[in-house]
């Protein structure tokens, strides 16, 4: 089967090259490479350009978004496999190898993901990020309340199973790879392997974090409106709280970081934790008390701990 591998990329001069010559440095090479520029003004397409005489071809449309530029690719390239990266992120050497001999141990797979090293290129702090399911009727659970499946780098799914549950949602600004993961899995089976198959950078020019609430907004939608539409209706008001709480949790931990006003902090961390504390508890407690006691009384807190503790 042929691989398809669909790179996005907006204003992307800094990850660019990274991106493409990590697609290009796989073990088990794709076959067709495009990079979808969606309206940058910076010298993405210049650099892009520059691995034409390696069989990647370029191509530039308005800005529209993310999923809209993913589509463009998926429309513009052939294979049977499809393969996505965000020219933030990079593929591991080994990522189609390994999940295109997934997919062929797995007729009846769909679509295979992976985990990442998330990497946070301002403080240089690395750590494995993933989920691993304990079966297909628990992931279909859980990829309504969060994205289990991950973002698009991590996947490679066969087109058929794409075109038949329908491209991204181009009108959603953020979530729209997860809204398409939530359709594809209420029809096909979707497995993940427990391994790193790229790395995400995590950056400050990236825009879907510097717009955080407007983000938590968007994906929240999206998690209310699958659930909603969900089976057995008797599981969507505990669903609901679940995902409810996961989002308020981290709008507080956005409050705090960015400083908003105690009260809101406050506010967010409370609602989080009483509505659903069986879920990430301890982590919603420290946020709680964090956001009572203040950002700086709290690191000052844990520093005497940690050194009485070392002591």
């Amino acid at each position: 089967m042929r691989v398809s591998a669909v790179i996005t990329a907006y204003n992307s001069e800094t990850f660019v090259k990274d991106a493409v010559e990590s697609v290009l440095r796989q073990t088990l090479p794709v076959d067709e490479v495009v990079v979808v520029d969606d309206g940058s003004s910076d010298r993405t397409g210049e650099i892009v350009k520059q691995f034409a005489e390696r069989g990647v071809r370029y191509l530039y449309q308005d800005n529209q978004g993310p999923g809209a530029a993913r589509n463009c690719g998926v429309n513009e390239t052939s294979g049977e496999l499809i393969a996505f990266l965000d020219a933030d992120d990079i593929w591991l050497k080994h990522k189609n190898q390994k999940q295109m001999e997934c997919l062929l141990e797995h007729p009846d797979v769909a679509l295979v993901s992976g985990f990442a090293w998330w990497w946070n290129v301002a403080k240089g702090v690395r750590k494995v990020s993933g989920e691993l399911p304990k079966n297909s009727s628990a992931l279909k659970r859980e990829i309504l309340v969060h994205n289990v499946v991950g973002n698009p780098s991590m996947v490679l799914l066969r087109r058929e199973a794409l075109l038949d549950v329908g491209l991204f949602d181009a009108n959603i600004q953020w979530g729209q790879d997860w809204e398409l993961w939530i359709r594809l899995i209420d029809r096909y089976d979707v497995t993940i392997i427990p391994e790193p198959v790229i790395v995400y950078r995590w950056h400050f020019d990236n825009i879907s974090h510097n717009r955080r609430f407007e983000r938590l907004e968007s994906f929240w939608s999206v998690s209310r409106n699958a659930i909603l539409k969900s089976r057995p209706v008797w599981l969507r008001p505990f669903l609901l709280i679940r995902s409810w709480s996961k989002i308020s949790h981290r709008r507080a931990v956005y409050a705090i970081e960015q400083k908003n006003m105690r009260w809101r902090q406050v506010v967010y961390a409370v609602g989080a934790f009483i509505a659903f504390p069986w879920e990430n508890g301890n982590e919603k407690f420290r946020t709680l008390v964090r956001s009572v006691a203040g950002d700086h009384v709290y690191q000052g807190i844990k520093r005497f701990v940690r050194s009485w503790l070392h002591a």
